[in-house]
């Protein structure tokens, strides 16, 4: 009679689960802080130097301020580099640059092309970011100096 009993409460126990509500995971959507629903343009406003994590400079650079950096909400995650009419190098770097972007939560990091750093894509740890505002790092110098670099969005499709 005990065994009935179990075997009835655990009847019972799957066909509830089983009439639950279905679980629906929803898609990741921390990224569309770097991409818009389709696409989001992002300018750099200001550079940061840090020395054992104290910023010890500011700046800008003249020939970045008009560069636009485009983040698609693609798969490829496909992103633009378009040089504006400052140029930082002789020669001129490409007005436009088409590379992939990624990123890793676990870690933070944000993998990009930033021309001024160099020619391919750099992990930047990301400090802060919204829907207007973006802060990336980069360390150097056995990880005691870094460089933060300050975003505004200027459009979003």
């Amino acid at each position: 009679m005990n065994k009935i009993i179990k075997i009835v409460g655990l009847v019972l126990i799957l066909g509830v689960a089983s009439c639950s509500e279905e679980i629906t995971p929803e898609p990741f959507t921390f990224s569309k802080f770097f991409t818009g629903e389709n696409s989001k343009t992002w300018k750099v406003t200001l550079f940061e130097e840090t020395l054992n994590g104290k910023v010890v400079d500011r700046f800008t650079i003249g020939c970045v301020n008009d560069d636009r950096y485009i983040f698609f909400a693609n798969p490829e995650r496909r992103t633009e580099f378009r040089a504006g009419s400052s140029r930082c190098f002789d020669p001129a770097e490409p007005a436009l640059i088409i590379d992939s972007w990624s990123y890793q939560s676990g870690t933070a990091t944000l993998t990009m092309l930033l021309p001024i750093f160099a020619d391919v894509s750099l992990p930047f740890i990301v400090k802060e970011i919204n829907d207007d505002d973006m802060e990336l790092e980069i360390f150097f110098e056995g990880n005691t100096g870094s460089y933060r670099v300050h975003f505004d969005a200027i459009d979003e499709d």
